[in-house]
């Protein structure tokens, strides 16, 4: 079976969305679909590098990020393109531009997709972590078909976890251009720096090596998460929760149908099952203060109390959901909450240590530079 439509089709998400579910869930289909995974990927500059790199795969990366097993390289797809990738793909696509406006000029982000989208085998489908912020401009350059896959951001958040690249992640995109009021607020917040006239390699080493204390590492990516909410999920002809998705057979049926009507047949949900976690008191003391602010910040920045509701609707349902830890039949979620707690404790341990480690570095190199501005005075005294 193929589809008779041949243009293209975006799923956009945050990182440990499902979204690597999804890109199998079309790879797999006999429908005629030809996948590219993340072709905003900074690391994808790594694979193009090496001989047959887009071919190849990384043992160990699925069982560490809890991915479905594939049955080729994440990257397979982009070895029919890999000249033009190489020429076309530049490197801030994955975060400096994150967020498009009217001004900017799209030239060189749609000649990299024009070129993924004439090589593709079949109907391209686009599996993006990197898109929530320019859903508009990708739509007018290529229109297609757009799919928001979303999760719900505690269990999102904790799956950030998994490796610390993630949470970096959002730090750089905190430092892209065009960066939202409301997103300008929570950095601002944070002392997040603007790295303006600097080589590449120290914000990289900053973003790579520096780690928020876990409030505030919530809070960047709750409001990144609300951001995508607002701005993307609106913009795309279909909306999908994966953590939905894995409850029932009838929701996934509705999920086809709607893909049907879309003209995106030969899709199969049946194994779709995403973890959820059980959560107690503690962790809702944590996420609800940090979620109210953030939503404190969307207020003040021009966003309207009724473009809130599904947020906070979605939040007061987490904080209903939490289990009453005194009740020994509970007793596996307290343990769990208890865990949560003292790795949040050490986070915020590290954090601390980490942020005296910079203030001292920052101090040194001050004390370094007054003394050789102070040696140039005294030569020139003389």
């Amino acid at each position: 079976m193929e589809n008779q439509d041949s243009s293209p089709i975006f799923i956009h998400s945050l990182f440990r969305s499902g979204s690597t579910y999804l890109f199998n869930v079309f790879r797999r289909s006999d429908s005629g679909f030809w996948c590219y995974q993340e072709p905003l990927n900074e690391k994808l500059l790594i694979k193009a590098s090496q001989p047959n790199g887009f071919k190849t795969r990384v043992d160990g990366i699925q069982e560490l990020l809890r991915h479905p097993e594939l049955d080729k390289a994440y990257t397979y797809e982009f070895h029919v393109v890999a000249d033009e990738f190489t020429k076309l793909f530049r490197e801030e696509f994955s975060y400096k531009q994150f967020f498009f406006d009217n001004s900017d000029n799209l030239k060189d982000i749609r000649d990299y997709f024009s070129a993924l989208i004439n090589g593709a085998k079949g109907r391209p489908v686009f599996q993006c972590c990197r898109t929530s912020g320019r859903v508009d401009g990708l739509k007018a350059a290529f229109d297609g078909i757009h799919i928001f896959l979303w999760r719900n951001p505690w269990d999102q958040w904790w799956s950030y976890k998994s490796d610390n690249y993630f949470s970096s992640r959002n730090m750089f995109i905190a430092d892209a251009n065009n960066l939202p009021a409301f997103l300008q607020s929570i950095k601002n917040e944070l002392k997040i720096p603007a790295f303006t006239n600097t080589h590449p390699s120290v914000k990289h080493a900053y973003f790579t090596n520096r780690q928020l204390d876990s409030s505030g590492s919530y809070a960047l990516f709750y409001a990144l998460w609300c951001h995508a909410m607002l701005e993307a999920k609106p913009s795309c002809d279909l909306a999908i929760s994966i953590d939905e998705l894995s409850l029932s057979n009838s929701i996934r049926e509705t999920a086809i149908k709607k893909l049907e009507q879309l003209g995106i047949k030969g899709i199969d949900f049946t194994d779709c099952l995403i973890p959820r976690a059980s959560y107690g008191e503690s962790d809702r003391e944590f996420f609800a203060s940090v979620e109210d602010h953030i939503h404190e910040l969307l207020l003040a920045n021009g966003y309207s109390t009724e473009q809130l509701n599904e947020l906070t609707r979605l939040s007061e349902e987490r904080i209903r959901s939490v289990a009453d830890t005194s009740n020994p039949a509970n007793s596996a979620i307290r343990d769990a909450m208890r865990a949560r707690e003292y790795a949040l404790r050490t986070e915020n341990k590290l954090s601390e240590m980490q942020s005296m480690l910079f203030n001292a570095r920052a101090q040194a190199q001050n004390a370094e530079n007054r003394a050789k501005q102070a040696e140039s005075r005294a030569g020139q005294s003389k």
